[in-house]
């Protein structure tokens, strides 16, 4: 059985908006300090990704899905290195870095996404 709506559940909903906001306001230009590696904001997002994941999840089932998804992630990862290294004579982690962010992010959105839909659903 998932747990009651609380009112503090609503800055769950609230908070990626407000930093999504202020990151693109505000700290856009600090983005691109680092030239062999540069953010992005989904580079950013990903520990409270990770953190919003953890608490979804506590809040629909009572446990945890952070070991499942990172392992899901990982061997994604995994796959795509693979492929990645056969097209390639040499390979360098600053070339792969960004597909790689790429991906784990467009995962954990996915997750991410699931999980706020199962809670509104399991919810109502």
């Amino acid at each position: 059985m998932t747990n009651e709506f609380v009112l503090s559940e609503l800055l769950l909903y609230i908070v990626p908006v407000i930093i999504i906001f202020v990151v693109q306001k505000y700290l856009k230009s600090y983005l691109k300090f680092f030239d062999k590696y540069p953010l992005n904001l989904a580079i950013l997002l990903l520990p409270l990704w990770l953190t919003l994941i953890h608490l979804f999840s506590k809040l629909i089932f009572g446990f945890s899905l952070i070991p499942f998804i990172l392992f899901i992630t990982a061997f994604a990862l995994g796959l795509q290195l693979y492929d990645y290294i056969r097209r390639i004579d040499m390979f360098t982690f600053q070339e792969y870095y960004m597909p790689a962010s790429q991906l784990i992010s467009k995962m954990f959105s996915a997750f991410l996404v699931g999980l706020v839909l199962l809670r509104i659903y399991t919810y109502f």
